[in-house]
């Protein structure tokens, strides 16, 4: 039981530090290159033909799937994500 308390524990830091490594000049790319609105799957869309990090990847997919309008409007999603 320890062992797969340990591997929860270990797998949260994993997420936890890439919210921190997220570079916002890749959200600038990303937003500087989509149409908006937007929608979850063309922001994943066009971070990976941006070159994103594994870590904007996986920020990217845990936003909520709707329309975003703008690129605070991506801030704003990313800001709710890592709880500020």
């Amino acid at each position: 039981m320890k062992g797969m308390k340990e591997s929860a524990t270990s797998g949260m830091s994993k997420v936890a530090g890439s919210l921190q490594e997220l570079d916002p000049r890749i959200i600038e790319q990303i937003s500087s290159r989509i149409n908006f609105p937007a929608s979850k799957d063309s922001l994943i869309s066009q971070a990976k033909d941006s070159g994103a990090s594994q870590g904007t990847l996986d920020m990217l997919n845990r936003f909520e799937d709707r329309q975003y309008s703008s690129s605070d409007d991506i801030k704003s999603e990313i800001q709710k994500i890592q709880g500020k």
